[in-house]
């Protein structure tokens, strides 16, 4: 792929029911600083037409170009197979920096972002760079697994996943409150980094031309993990860039027994990886 004088860093974002929170994100990564080097690529995969034809209207009404932003509509086959749709159409275009931001649309990115992303200086087994995603309530989500799973942690996985009354029983004895994770300032490779956001560097696309997508939702980060291992490849969690998740995801919307199914047929396909 050729480089351009003037790289254009994508920012790829999936869209399900949730406009309002990706409006956010399209104006906060306008309004970054080198917001002009990025291009926008949300893929809507809402199953009316409601959210697409609003972002079109929200288009059409701020005179944003393709150039700035590009709405894709898409049937809803999962959350990376979305990611990828946007991936696919930026690597059409070959004028890109080679990094890729792919992941929720809930983010808000710091002020520097792109800003890091045009300056960094890329180790060559650098797949995947994690940055620090810090909720609304502070915490802060990666480094997310430093490294794989023991014996009795993956045989707690696969007691849970066995049957959803046994996962229920096990989700009532533990505690209901979430860890609070501290920042983590040393930069450093890891095993798994927070499905909400991910930076694709150059080397990435030496190996791959899309993400794996061998699940339709839950597990992707596991998923990543194999793909980059495959190849002996790092994800590295890097506290430089810095972005903000609102954690708006649909994902809770689905009734509790179905979400345990999805997840549990994920983790028949993700399990080898954690």
């Amino acid at each position: 792929m050729k480089e351009s004088l003037n790289p254009i860093v994508p920012f790829i974002c999936v869209n399900y029911g949730t406009y309002t929170e990706t409006v956010k994100y399209i104006e906060n990564v306008i309004g970054l600083k080198f917001g002009q080097r990025a291009l926008i690529i949300v893929i809507d995969n809402t199953p009316d037409e409601f959210d697409f034809n609003k972002l079109l209207e929200y288009k059409e009404e701020n005179h944003l170009e393709d150039a700035v932003l590009k709405i894709i509509r898409d049937e809803n086959r999962g959350y990376f197979q979305g990611l990828n749709v946007g991936v696919k159409y930026a690597r059409s275009l070959n004028n890109d920096s080679g990094y890729y931001v792919v992941g929720n649309n809930d983010i808000i990115f710091e002020d520097d972002f792109i800003k890091y992303i045009l300056d960094y200086q890329l180790d060559s087994d650098t797949l995947i760079i994690c940055p620090d995603v810090i909720t609304t309530e502070g915490s802060h989500e990666n480094p997310h697994v430093l490294r794989k799973m023991g014996f009795l942690r993956k045989l707690k996985y696969q007691v849970y996943y066995s049957n959803y009354f046994i996962a229920k029983i096990l989700s009532t004895l533990k505690s209901t409150e979430r860890r609070f994770k501290r920042y983590d300032s040393q930069k450093k490779n890891i095993h798994m980094g927070i499905g909400a956001l991910y930076i694709l560097t150059p080397n990435f696309f030496k190996h791959f031309d899309f993400l794996w997508e061998d699940v339709f939702l839950y597990g992707e980060e596991a998923i990543l993990a194999g793909q980059v291992g495959s190849v002996n490849g790092k994800i590295l969690y890097d506290p430089s860039f810095v972005c903000y998740h609102n954690e708006s995801s649909t994902t809770s919307k689905i009734e509790p027994a179905s979400k345990y199914k999805i997840v549990q047929q994920s983790y028949k396909v993700y399990k080898k990886y954690l």
